[in-house]
């Protein structure tokens, strides 16, 4: 399974209007009829805009392709149609533009006053860090900045840890700059994160984690997909951590940065992994450990663990991650392959089979079956097991069109244990009487 990566907000909402679409509307491309649908809900226009991205995607996954075009299109006219009543302002009469330039004269004059009274009395506040290369190193700084910081002290404490309410600023100030003047060509997709990244910073539940600028900035550039210098930003981080927590979580943050650096996704919607990424990713999350336990952080060295083939370290990791929240349903999963790879069927089994007690969702049945289907690959014909496993995850779901077809082929594959192909016949012609 992918790594899960914990956000504060819900995805409640979302997944309760996915699931009203039938599975044969999405299966044959119906857009007309999962338009209908969506429309007929009173919902505010920003989750209605997510909604119609998040049918693009089933409809791609599904390869119905001109149906996820049009959802995808809706989903930006939802949104540039959101975008504009939020840009509008009200217009100002003619009557009040003398009292407005008065205004804005008197104005000028108390920013004169106040930067006298700030020149004369207080030191210069100091940059916080330069965090990657982007920063100009030239030394050379604009007209304003000369006359701004001519003649002020500089407080020389690279020290200081900074809360939300100091660190929005300089946030806002630093990200402006990078993404402005470097990144000109990014994707709206990518924005999008970007902005969503930003406006959780805001929240004051978010005060209750890392505040660092480090920690921060580090995570806004691994939303963008600047995985270098999320990774040389989260790593000057460690130098300025002042309790185990931290530590904890900038070597989490570094973890998950190495493991989406080398995580490459194929036309086929299936990945593939530079391994050597994935090993530093392991080598961060084992660091971790060192400071703290945390479920996810058990299910991804997990992950991490399969991909390197140390399949026992992967199934101990994932039995740890269940053993403190046992409905992490992607480390059941995680649980499930590696005894797979193993050999060790009956147990496999059992992972797969004792997930429907703990409700999983439908993209969490995805990524299992991707899981299966990049082992199909990288082992053509090796792991006919997965065939049947397949067929148990279609078949909780209750796609049983599916499930009959990945049994179909498991029974048609030579397999080494004439018990569980036994079982498969029986499982189809059960199927058949139903």
């Amino acid at each position: 399974m992918r790594l899960i990566i914990k956000r504060c907000m819900s995805q409640t909402s979302y997944s309760v209007i996915e699931s009203s679409f039938p599975e044969d509307i999405i299966t044959s491309g119906d857009y007309e009829s999962a338009e209908n649908l969506l429309t007929k809900k009173s919902i505010p226009s920003e989750i209605l805009a997510e909604s119609f991205y998040r049918l693009g995607n089933r409809f791609y996954s599904s390869e119905q392709k001109e149906a996820a075009e049009l959802a995808w299109k809706k989903s930006r006219e939802l949104t540039d149609i959101t975008s504009e009543f939020a840009s509008i302002t009200v217009p100002v009469s003619r009557n009040q533009k003398k009292y407005y330039l008065q205004t804005i004269g008197s104005v000028i004059l108390l920013i004169v006053c106040l930067y006298v009274f700030i020149f004369t009395l207080f030191p210069r506040e100091p940059e916080p860090f330069q965090f990657t290369t982007f920063r100009s190193t030239s030394g050379e700084l604009s007209f304003w900045d000369e006359w701004w910081n001519t003649g002020r002290p500089v407080t020389r404490s690279m020290r200081q840890r900074f809360g939300p309410e100091q660190l929005w600023p300089m946030l806002q100030r630093t990200l402006e700059n990078l993404f402005g003047t470097q990144n000109d060509e990014l994707s709206e997709d990518i924005r999008e994160k970007l902005k969503r990244w930003l406006e959780l910073s805001r929240k004051p539940q978010f005060s209750k984690g890392p505040t660092d600028y480090y920690a921060l900035t580090g995570r806004g550039l691994f939303e963008a997909k600047e995985f270098e210098d999320a990774l040389s930003t989260l790593n000057d981080g460690l130098h300025y951590a002042e309790s185990t927590e931290q530590l904890e979580q900038l070597y989490q943050d570094l973890g998950t940065v190495y493991y989406y650096k080398g995580y490459k996704l194929q036309p086929n919607g299936l990945a593939k992994y530079d391994l050597d990424a994935v090993r530093n990713s392991v080598k961060s999350y084992e660091m971790a450990l060192r400071f703290g336990e945390d479920p996810y952080l058990y299910g991804n060295l997990g992950w991490g663990y399969y991909l390197l083939g140390d399949y026992s370290s992967s199934i101990e990791s994932s039995l740890h991650s269940l053993a403190l929240k046992p409905d992490l349903n992607y480390a059941r999963m995680n649980l499930g392959i590696a005894q797979l790879k193993k050999g060790d069927y009956e147990l496999a089994f059992s992972a797969y089979a004792s997930l429907k007690q703990h409700s999983p969702g439908l993209d969490e049945y995805e990524g299992g079956i991707r899981d299966l289907r990049e082992l199909q690959q990288e082992f053509p014909g090796l792991h006919p097991f997965s065939n049947f496993i397949m067929g148990l995850l279609y078949l909780q779901q209750g796609r049983h069109k599916e499930a009959r077809t990945a049994w179909q082929k498991f029974v048609s594959q030579n397999f080494s244990e004439p018990f569980w192909q036994h079982r498969a016949r029986l499982l189809l012609k059960k199927m058949e009487t139903e």
